[in-house]
């Protein structure tokens, strides 16, 4: 992987979907759902942001088998972090 790979955490609001028969008696009530999404980072732009679930160095390969992209409008916070500072090695005291 390369050293600039970035993990990102993105907490986001989106729709519910329901089905009509599970509503019961109850009327319609609008709603969203608050989501937490963690992902690598493949792409941002100013509407969206793009997160995969992994990463090849393989360049015959696309990245992410399954990606999310995520309107910026919903997203209620976004943290991102250099993968190496998350998993970063400690060193023993002895």
């Amino acid at each position: 992987m390369a050293n600039s790979t970035k993990l990102a955490y993105i907490r986001w609001k989106d729709a519910v979907a329901e089905e009509a028969s599970d509503a019961g008696v109850q009327p319609p009530q609008a709603r969203l759902v608050e989501l937490q999404e963690i992902g690598f980072l493949l792409d941002e732009n100013d509407e969206a942001v793009v997160i995969g679930m992994e990463l090849t160095d393989e360049t015959d390969v696309k990245p992410g088998r399954w990606r999310l992209h995520i309107p910026k409008v919903s997203i209620q916070e976004m943290r991102v972090t250099e993968l190496v500072r998350v998993f970063a090695r400690t060193r023993r005291r002895g």
